[in-house]
């Protein structure tokens, strides 16, 4: 399909087409394949070095001498065992610590002793009737003998009027005989008194929490048993205090106001949040009840210029600090029912609907053990969390407060006092000259806290209360009591060991 015209023309080029191909298709091909092959080698290269990335960090875990495998998975296990053992060991240590405190006192004859030893290393055994009543009748001879243990009179027993009240120089707080005879500013009314006095309100109220009209159960004696030793701790730490006093004008604690371990002294809201606290604008025009001095002002924090005693608005009943201590039942007796958290009733009244959401029904045994501890930031733990928060399975922290009346002098001794105990008492709060608004509002288990500030004339003296001296001052200590607690292994996991653990005894 070659024109003639140009046929002539290229007919050399046909004639040595294979010549000049030859000659062109090297130089046409040669360069490509140059390109193709440094680009064939830079994909190789590329590959190569993401194997040579693999092979290396296979050779990284090969090279480790515990990469998960068998081996690694053994020396995992041998570790954590090493951990468990050395906390395991620590535990140990810690309740052995605390084995002088956990004396039963030898009142309770031998037999008893005996048969307690059984019932704490095994907390499925339970004390027998003999045993629970022995208990019942010994328990507040037991209680009489914190006063004098701290260095004061007794008076949780006798006539009624020993608990305050009726007669000229007699006051609250003071039996017959003890309160002032003439005018208060006369220096040898102090002299004439005994270095300290524990007020009779707070002794009936705490005499009244171990007065039980029925048996107690064994759970019930081995937690009333721990507070009584915790009692002790105080008594023997303020007796310590007031060591060489000759009278009311040279001890360091003159008068205790307020010794209170366990349910009355759990707060709702730890470290006094609430009454009694320093107040911003909007809570004190709220606690004025002068309306509209507010406006403008931003919106009040939640909790805060709450009335007195609503601290306590959530405490649940506790069998042993209602009716007076006794334990008879009524609303919130064994068989009474809880919300799920345990602070209240779920009965349905108060609540929309029909209350069809009924909390678990508690224990007599588990209501014993409501608000009796904290956890680590002092809120009270119901009984339902007691057995289930891992830090209350090593210790049991107990609250407390101390209010006292005292040489200002000798607060840093009393706290260096406390804070060297071999059972560990942490203090948490200090507070100095605390109102009667501060000590909680209304009482537990809706039957009041006692009025233990008593009555205030103009002049600010307590009345029928001995003479304040030139240095003294209230404190009102707060804070808790580290209780260790039966190790056991099964907290962390173990339960082929609990043996071990039982050989120790058990606790509360």
């Amino acid at each position: 399909m070659i024109p003639d015209s140009l046929r002539q023309q290229l007919a050399p080029v046909i004639k040595h087409h294979f010549w000049i191909l030859a000659v062109l298709v090297p130089l046409v091909l040669v360069p490509a394949l140059f390109v193709a092959k440094g680009q064939l080698k830079g994909k190789i290269d590329q590959e190569r070095a993401t194997i040579d990335g693999h092979v290396s960090a296979l050779n990284a875990v090969r090279s480790e001498p515990d990469h998960p495998n068998d081996a690694w998975s053994k020396a995992f296990e041998s570790q954590s065992q090493a951990i468990r053992e050395e906390m395991m060991g620590e535990w140990q240590a810690f309740w052995e610590s605390q084995q002088p405190l956990r004396k039963w006192p030898v009142a309770l004859k031998p037999d008893f002793l005996e048969r307690i030893k059984e019932v704490e290393s095994n907390s499925g055994k339970q004390l027998g009737l003999q045993a629970l009543q022995r208990y019942q009748n010994t328990v507040p001879d037991l209680v009489r003998g914190l006063p004098e243990r701290m260095g004061c009179e007794e008076m949780m027993s006798g006539q009624d009027e020993n608990f305050g009240g009726g007669g000229p120089g007699r006051g609250p707080g003071l039996p017959a005989g003890r309160g002032f005879e003439g005018d208060d500013d006369d220096p040898a009314a102090s002299r004439s008194l005994d270095p300290l006095v524990w007020k009779a309100e707070d002794q009936k109220r705490l005499f009244m929490s171990f007065a039980w009209s029925k048996t107690p159960t064994t759970t019930q004696v081995l937690l009333a048993q721990e507070e009584l030793w915790v009692y002790g701790l105080f008594c023997d730490a303020i007796k310590r205090m007031n060591e060489g006093a000759k009278g009311a004008f040279d001890a360091a604690i003159t008068s205790v106001d307020e010794l209170a371990v366990g349910y009355p002294a759990a707060e709702e809201k730890p470290g006094g949040q609430g009454a009694g606290r320093i107040l911003g604008l909007r809570q004190a025009v709220a606690g004025s009840g002068m309306e509209g001095l507010d406006d403008g002002l931003p919106p009040m924090d939640p909790g805060m210029g709450r009335p007195q005693g609503g601290m306590l608005e959530g405490r649940p009943t506790h069998p042993r600090f209602s009716a007076g201590g006794g334990l008879e039942e009524g609303p919130g007796m064994p068989g009474g029912r809880f919300g799920p958290s345990g602070r209240g009733p779920a009965s349905g009244e108060g609540m929309d609907g029909e209350g069809e959401e009924q909390g678990p029904v508690l224990t007599f045994d588990d209501m014993l053990k409501q608000w009796i501890y904290v956890d680590f930031e002092g809120h009270p733990l119901t009984a339902t969390e007691l057995a289930t928060v891992p830090d209350a399975q090593m210790v049991h922290l107990m609250p407390f407060v101390l209010r006292v009346e005292m040489d200002q002098r000798q607060l840093d001794r009393l706290l260096v006092e406390l804070a060297g105990s071999p059972i560990p008492i942490d203090v948490r709060q200090v507070r100095i000259n605390p109102s009667s608004q501060g000590m909680g509002g209304e009482g537990f288990g809706g039957g009041g806290f006692p009025a233990l500030a008593g009555n205030r004339e103009e002049g600010g003296a307590m009345m029928g209360e001995r003479r304040r001296r030139a240095f003294d001052m209230t404190v009102e200590l707060r804070g808790t009591v580290g209780l260790a607690t039966p190790p056991n292994p099964s907290v962390f996991g173990e339960t082929g060991s609990d043996e071990a653990a039982a050989d120790e005894g058990g606790g509360a």
